[in-house]
């Protein structure tokens, strides 16, 4: 009996590949940076770990990662906030809401924004004459270049089949664009993910981002009189994560080793590792593989601090370090909350 449901198990994933794979090869035209801020990452506990968070988040960052992850303990609410600065200049922020709905499904809700605020416009004090001892540029008003993408998303568990269980999740995501003199885009597109446990130890999860293709439409006239205002693509493309964790009863503790596979921009890998030490400090190290301009990899590190109550309530406090190619070392502060 147990081998027919692991090949019912066995069916059900490669089914589901199929169909994600399918998907992601519909496309012919994509714009290779089209809201690259949603490729930054969210929560200092994946980032900590190289960005592995398509099999390991279970928690309201999932919402971001993988909503299949959401709810997981479907009996908590839950938030999850991170701060960071970029460059130190871009306010990079993340807030997200899980909540339980049932004891196999939660709904949830994310805001991520990335902006520079309060950037100086100049001008002269007479724009008609020249710069001069007398007319010399000043500040005349400041504006601020924003991207943010609002998440809606839910998360279901499905029936088990012996030692394996499974869980969907799908997320709605509506991006807005700002800059200055009121230019602005505006798009949305959806993700939906699967996670797939075996005996609590192994997951495997898939995400597929922007299944319908995710477009933003600009509000910038057109070059040329008749055509349609300019508009940028996101198309269909797949992540694969993996996550081991075993449990070391000598120290109290466990183990977990994650690895992600982009495929946004080509293959990238990510791999990471977390060692938990008595359900309460947790310690991060990852390798973060990007694939832009030119390959690079980076190694990222992190600590996070957890307290449980006997209420059944949490709350823990992440840090993650991370590298990036043209942003520079970035710090990333998360609070997460259960209640």
């Amino acid at each position: 009996m147990q081998k027919t449901f692991i090949s019912q198990g066995a069916l059900t994933l490669s089914s589901f590949v199929f169909l994600l794979i399918t998907l992601v090869c519909a496309g012919t035209v994509q714009a290779k940076y089209t809201a690259d801020f949603l490729s930054l990452g969210v929560g200092a506990r994946a980032l900590g770990m190289g960005g592995t968070g398509t099999a390991t988040t279970n928690n309201a960052a999932a919402i971001y990662w993988n909503p299949a992850g959401m709810g997981h303990q479907y009996a908590l609410h839950e938030v999850s906030m991170m701060r960071s600065t970029l460059s130190g200049l871009a306010a990079y922020t993340f807030v997200s809401y899980n909540h339980p709905v049932s004891d196999t499904s939660a709904l949830g809700i994310s805001w991520l924004r990335v902006g520079v605020d309060a950037i100086p416009i100049t001008g002269l004090s007479v724009a008609s004459k020249p710069v001069g001892p007398t007319n010399r540029p000043k500040v005349i008003g400041t504006f601020s270049t924003t991207q943010n993408a609002v998440l809606l998303a839910g998360g279901w568990k499905l029936p088990s089949l012996s030692r394996f269980s499974f869980r969907l999740g799908g997320t709605l995501k509506l991006l807005y664009i700002d800059s200055y003199r009121n230019t602005n885009a505006i798009g949305g597109g959806g993700d939906i993910g699967f996670l797939m446990t075996y005996r609590q130890r192994v997951t495997l999860g898939i995400r597929a981002s922007d299944i319908f293709t995710t477009k933003l439409y600009w509000n910038t006239p057109p070059a040329t009189a008749g055509e349609t205002p300019h508009t940028e693509t996101l198309l269909p493309h797949v992540t694969f994560g993996i996550a081991a964790t075993q449990p070391l009863p000598f120290l109290d503790s466990r183990l977990t080793l994650a690895c992600d596979v982009y495929t946004q921009h080509g293959p990238e890998l990510h791999a990471g590792a977390e060692l938990t030490l008595f359900e309460l400090l947790a310690l991060r190290i990852g390798m973060d593989g990007r694939n832009g301009i030119e390959r690079w990899m980076q190694v990222t590190a992190g600590v996070g601090l957890q307290l449980r109550f006997v209420t059944g309530a949490a709350a823990a406090v992440d840090y993650a370090w991370t590298n990036h190619a043209a942003l520079g070392g970035s710090h990333r502060m998360g609070f997460r909350m259960g209640f």
